[in-house]
């Protein structure tokens, strides 16, 4: 038997898996609370990473019986798809924070750590920086400054493998738009198997999300920095956990937001908002796939909700078919590449 254990840090959450045989056995969600999510990454760590031990040991489930690590990759250098081991340089973009600040970089530092400690070989797979965008899309209108790959790989990956499985089809065959939906929203062109062009969905640019920003008007955020004097790390704190729904609501809990849209008209005016946003970065990647879109898929915590994409069915139906996957499979995903790798079945990766 394998056994695997699946950190998977998100902004909102911490995800923790014990795959046994590519089984999962055991498994919890913690929410956290936002006087927790306010705090800088590096003050959170101490408190996830006892999170996770308390959580395992509440389960009687000691690390020397842990085979693997696998960790939802961080923000790093850009790279191509693939399983990595979780090593020292990993470990140092990671804590550095030099290629952006998100909480899935605490996968991977929580991850290394424990296995440094105990012995245990770490793996990522299909990190958020995992880059197949076409040239074109790559351009600003300044030059010198050029969008980037940063979005929910490895779910997008797992969504649109699981979508071809289900229709008989193989994933480097079809045109997909997939939204990820969670606490940041990503919108990718999934052209026969590489992302040709995805929205990055960390610091601000396409639809606003649960506590993310989204895109702003270049004038009035310049106006907003020079207002408030924030810094250049107060302002990616701001576009990246400190914006978005919850800045509107004071939540980021998605199912209570939806139960106040038929009572509370702020709520509603936003939501709706909210959708038009998403609905419109779709129709952006429906133009570069020509209009040839075999599916729309719906990924992501915020797809729970039937309600939220009936809202956003009358924007987008016209394009192409329309499904729900909701929740995420990274954790699958993460387990089994792990599973693999540490069994020599795939190759991995060496990120330096």
């Amino acid at each position: 038997m394998v056994r695997i254990l699946v950190l998977n840090l998100g902004s909102t959450s911490s995800k923790i898996a014990i795959f046994d045989d590519n089984i999962n056995v055991l498994s919890t969600t913690i929410v956290h609370e936002n006087n927790l999510t306010q705090l800088t990454l590096i003050e959170q760590k101490p408190v996830r990473q006892e999170a996770i031990l308390q959580w395992l040991n509440n389960n009687n489930i000691t690390l020397d019986s842990i085979d693997a690590i696998a960790c939802r990759g961080g923000l790093l250098k850009p790279i191509i798809g693939g399983t990595y081991y979780v090593n020292a340089h990993v470990y140092d973009d990671l804590k550095s924070f030099n290629y952006g600040i998100h909480a899935s970089n605490l996968s991977g530092i929580i991850g290394y750590e424990l296995g440094q400690n105990h012995q245990i070989p770490v793996f990522t797979s299909d990190p958020v920086v995992v880059d197949e965008l076409i040239d074109a899309v790559r351009y600003t209108g300044i030059p010198g400054i050029q969008r980037k790959s940063i979005f929910h790989a490895l779910n997008h990956k797992a969504t649109a493998r699981r979508y071809a499985q289900d229709v008989n089809q193989s994933y480097d065959n079809l045109n997909l738009i997939v939204i990820h939906m969670g606490g940041g929203v990503s919108v990718a062109a999934h052209a026969q198997g590489n992302v040709i062009d995805v929205n990055e969905a960390l610091y601000g640019e396409g639809p606003m999300a649960l506590n993310r920003s989204g895109s702003i008007p270049n004038d009035a955020l310049m106006a907003y920095q020079a207002e408030h004097a924030y810094s250049i790390d107060q302002m990616k704190r701001l576009f990246s956990a400190q914006s978005g729904l919850q800045a509107y609501v004071g939540s980021s809990d998605f199912k209570w937001i939806m139960d106040q849209y038929e009572t509370d008209l702020q709520t509603r005016h936003v939501i709706d908002a909210f959708a038009i946003q998403i609905a419109k970065a779709i129709g952006e990647r429906a133009a570069l796939l020509q209009g040839n879109v075999d599916q729309i898929l719906f990924t992501g915590g915020m797809s729970y909700s039937a309600s939220f994409i009936n809202l956003l069915k009358p924007y987008i139906e016209w394009i192409a078919p329309v499904s729900a996957y909701p929740g995420e499979f990274e954790m699958q995903a993460l387990a089994e590449n792990a599973s693999l790798a540490f069994q020599g079945d795939i190759p991995v990766n060496t990120y330096s």
